[in-house]
């Protein structure tokens, strides 16, 4: 029977991350505050990228509280030399990157016809374009530094099954997907590996605007947009962030190093539903 609520179990610490240093864009809030809190209880420290600094602060004292060090650094993954400087400034304060997640995105529920050039443009540049830069840059300093480690793209169902007013998200979660592929066959010999995860609901400020949105599309209330959202998922529930965090742990640490240039849904059945 489903409580259609995400189960409040209590997280352990471990060692897989021991003595690595792991990027996550993205990590203000949501999704990547639950990653880099969860690479935080595996012993990561994280460099925490976003434009909201002031939130994100947040997000870096909870990685302080696991024992873990952390440092904020305002980065907008859709400029390259914002990504330039931002992973210099991670490697001078936390040492060489191990990991990096790519998990910085936008989201917004918008009928194609009614879709603007710009708001196109903006998925693109962040959700597309923001992996492509970040990858490209960390990629080469672990290359430099002899580093063989994983990178973890954020995509989502919505690359494959996306709903009505997805198109610009849908396509742009897309783009990540063949951007992962390539980017395994070409790092491979690096012993880089690069693998994607696709979210299905989980429960973010961003997925609170999404309802919003759609409930306003429909005439309804988001609490029905939600249900009827949970209703395509085989686990009947959404997810909590940290539940999220668990499969990026295994993809950065030792026992993922055999994983490479796969996108594993982490959606409680949603694409098999």
């Amino acid at each position: 029977m489903s409580t259609r609520e995400s189960p409040d179990r209590d997280v352990q610490s471990d060692s897989r991350l021991t003595d690595r240093h792991v990027v996550v864009t993205g990590a203000a809030q949501g999704i990547g505050r639950g990653i880099a809190v969860r690479c935080a209880r595996a012993g990561a420290d994280v460099s925490v990228f976003d434009v909201d600094t002031e939130t994100a602060a947040e997000t870096a004292s909870l990685v302080r509280e696991t024992g873990s060090e952390a440092i904020v650094v305002e980065v907008d993954v859709a400029d390259g030399d914002s990504v330039d400087d931002g992973v210099e400034t991670a490697v001078d304060e936390l040492g060489p990157v191990h990991g990096v997640v790519n998990n910085a995105g936008v989201q917004r529920s918008v009928p194609l016809l009614e879709t603007t050039e710009a708001e196109w443009d903006r998925h693109f540049a962040v959700n597309a374009k923001g992996p492509f830069l970040v990858s490209k840059r960390v990629a080469t300093q672990m290359i430099d530094d002899g580093i063989e480690g994983s990178i973890v793209n954020v995509s989502s169902v919505g690359a494959e099954r996306p709903f009505r007013g997805q198109g610009a998200y849908g396509a742009s979660k897309a783009s990540v997907l063949a951007l992962t592929t390539v980017l395994a066959k070409e790092l491979s010999d690096h012993g880089i590996t690069a693998n994607a995860i696709k979210p299905g609901t989980v429960r973010t400020p961003m997925v609170d605007e999404w309802l919003e949105e759609r409930a306003e599309q429909q005439d309804t209330t988001p609490e029905e947009v939600l249900s009827d959202s949970l209703d395509t998922h085989i686990l009947d529930r959404a997810a909590q962030p940290v539940e999220i965090g668990h499969m990026v742990v295994l993809l950065l640490s030792a026992e993922g190093e055999w994983i490479t240039g796969e996108s594993i849904a982490v959606d409680g059945g949603y694409l098999k539903a």
